[in-house]
């Protein structure tokens, strides 16, 4: 999710920039940020007497989110002369952001990065946290380009690849702008026919002009079309489906009962089946495609059981060797994607569970899913997701808690499991006794030996951690009491450890340990998203907020050493993070076998798929994946996967990664 908002921040910066770039008169415009239809803040743009402009961006997400004020003065050539942003992040720090040109030299500081360069041509620079007056005016200025692009300081290029001109209604005249080089795929943007900024629909946090939000599904689904037409055509181009057999010879094979290596097999895929298992001595079938397996592992492919999906992150996913997912909140077209991957016609991991998300209203409701005002609402809000094929409620923080119980009966009476967050003045223990089959983020769990009147529903739910989680005695009767009744009732934790390692441990300029040992394969601009530092924290606390952090990986111990099935799943940027939290478990003191088990075996007899997927046996469907190395003695080699097979389908990471601007391992 950081991630997403960051694209987003930057995606806007990059707008502001292009208003400058016309003779006309810069008319100020307010536009309006939305959740689901719900207005969450603003974004407004003027230009000063001095011809600068000014732009300032505020909204909040459940306590989260920044406001920031950007100001902008371009040159002759409509490039930034100077540039400043200040205010706070995402996660409430502070942000004081600089660039100026100057003597031909480009120089930028920042609270995350200070840089400088020798003028490069015509570039433009793209804050950290930047807002969508600056993306704006990067757009105007490539649109007056001959090539329709740009390049960026401290690095990089941007294009304009395709505008379309649309109508809506008759009456409204837009473009829809096509850019690339700034993520792993195309972003988009909606313009007026005077090149100004007018709409960034999403399925999370949109943007539109004030006066015209009554357009926003209308743009959104305009532009999801054009977006499936990309990825259904980088399906076809980086899809292998063999014609016939395919051996993968000579490989070690991952045994999910034994935790050990199978060495020297020959496995035989068929179709999308694993056909045969072969001894390395035994005679290949003819005329099969081969596969040198020597020195290599192969594993079922892995799971990720905390994902936010949407198609962009489908190719992250293959290329780290996810085949197969759960879902724990989206907007309500994911069965729509759910198909589209499962169908292979976009590339992505099955998605093999969908969950319903439902939080209360007020002022820190979720974002998607279902807003309740009443109980009954909550039981329509059930049914409604059990009608279209969900498996699972998801509870979040602004539930009433008298509630849970009788939503907790509904869902279960329909066959549907019912997890989440804990809702607020209630603990862990609480909402198990009330009927939760799962719980999600270790933090959950820490905050059942804290007080229930801290207010989860805001910030406080990860600052609390940091601030008192090390003070947890594992070996307490209390904590010992509650694993227990973990164990006993067969609840499921999803700890998503490692998205708090980064919260509690860094500062800006410091690398987000979730991705450190990535960054330099990453582009640029993604890059840049992973330095900004976690929660802001008072000087002379850091060591309290690191040893919270261990504190964590202290449970996760206990609740494995107790039997509590534990599932590894991600709330982030796909692929490395899931690597990164398989890491983090055998960090905590899991063994590497009993964690790579985690991800396969357990994940898929948690999703109920144990009878196809989640071990290499004959008859299992052919979701296997091919590491350079051997993880079961270094979990870090499964950051090394050179070819994950899905549903018999043959995709190779290298190609994968550079199809979205990143390196690979090798």
């Amino acid at each position: 999710m950081k991630l997403l908002l960051h694209i987003f921040f930057l995606i806007s910066a990059v707008c502001s920039q292009a208003l400058a770039q016309t003779d006309h008169v810069y008319v100020p415009l307010e536009y309006g940020l939305y959740f689901g239809g719900n207005k969450a803040g603003y974004f407004e743009g003027v230009q000063l007497e001095n011809g600068s402009f000014q732009y300032v961006f505020d909204y909040n997400d459940r306590g989260r989110g920044p406001h920031l004020t950007e100001l902008i003065k371009l040159n002759e050539n409509r490039l930034p002369q100077r540039l400043s942003i200040n205010g706070h992040n995402y996660l409430k720090d502070t942000v004081s952001e600089v660039f100026i040109l100057q003597n031909g030299i480009a120089s930028w500081n920042s609270t995350s990065e200070n840089g400088s360069s020798p003028e490069v041509g015509e570039a433009f620079y793209v804050g950290v946290d930047g807002t969508f007056g600056e993306t704006e005016l990067l757009v105007r200025k490539m649109l007056g380009t001959v090539d329709h692009s740009v390049s960026l300081y401290p690095s990089g290029k941007l294009s304009i690849t395709e505008v379309d001109d649309i109508t809506i209604e008759d009456t409204l005249d837009l473009k829809l702008i096509e850019l690339v080089g700034y993520s792993f795929s195309p972003f988009y943007l909606w313009f007026d026919q005077n090149n100004r900024l007018f709409a960034a629909p999403s399925t999370w946090l949109s943007l539109i002009r004030n006066g015209y939000e009554e357009f926003t599904e209308q743009l959104l689904l305009i532009q999801t079309e054009k977006e499936k037409r990309y990825y259904t055509k980088t399906a076809s181009e980086l899809t292998e489906t063999p014609s016939g057999r395919v051996v993968i010879s000579h490989v070690n094979i991952f045994n999910v009962e034994s935790g050990m290596l199978d060495r020297d097999r020959h496995v035989v895929i068929h179709g999308n089946l694993i056909e045969d298992i072969l001894a390395g001595n035994e005679a290949l079938p003819d005329d099969a495609e081969l596969i040198d397996g020597r020195g290599k592992t192969l594993l079922p492919g892995l799971f990720d059981m905390h994902t936010h999906l949407d198609r962009s992150q489908g190719i992250l996913n293959l290329a780290a060797g996810v085949t197969s997912v759960r879902d724990l909140a989206n907007s309500f077209d994911l069965p729509e994607i759910r198909d589209e991957f499962n169908e292979n016609t976009v590339l992505g991991p099955r998605i093999l569970i969908m969950s319903g998300f439902i939080d209360q209203a007020g002022p820190y409701a979720g974002p998607i899913g279902k807003i309740i005002s009443s109980l009954q609402e909550g039981l329509d809000a059930i049914g409604f997701y059990k009608e279209r094929g969900y498996d699972q409620i998801k509870l979040y923080s602004s539930i009433d808690p008298a509630w849970v119980r009788p939503l907790a009966q509904k869902a279960h009476r329909l066959g549907l499991r019912v997890c989440g967050h804990i809702p607020a003045h209630m603990l862990a223990a609480e909402a198990v006794a009330d009927g939760y089959d799962e719980i999600q983020h270790i933090n959950m769990i820490a905050l059942n030996f804290m007080s229930d009147t801290i207010d989860t529903r805001t910030p406080l739910r990860f600052s609390m951690i940091g601030e008192e989680a090390h003070t947890i005695d594992v070996h307490d009767t209390a904590f010992i009491s509650f694993v227990n009744l973990l164990k006993n009732k067969n609840i499921v934790v999803d700890p998503t450890v490692s998205i708090f390692e980064g919260m509690l441990t860094t500062k800006p300029g410091e690398p987000d340990p979730q991705f450190a040992a990535i960054l330099d394969r990453l582009p640029i601009q993604i890059k840049r998203a992973f330095f900004t530092g976690g929660l802001p924290i008072a000087e002379g606390k850091e060591w309290q907020y690191k040893k919270s952090f261990d504190k964590l990986l202290e449970m996760i111990k206990a609740l494995y050493d107790s039997g509590v099935v534990i599932v590894p799943g991600t709330d982030a940027m796909p692929g490395f993070s899931l690597h990164k939290e398989l890491e983090n478990y055998v960090r905590a003191g899991i063994p590497p076998e009993e964690v790579l088990k985690m991800a396969t075996i357990i994940s898929a007899r948690v999703t109920g798929h144990e009878d196809d997927l989640g071990s290499i046996e004959k008859g299992k469907l052919a979701d296997v994946i091919l590491v350079d190395g051997d993880p079961v003695q270094n979990i870090s080699d499964i950051r090394r996967v050179e070819l994950t097979i899905k549903d018999g389908n043959l995709y190779r990471s290298k190609d994968l990664y550079e199809a979205i601007g990143v390196k690979h391992f090798k």
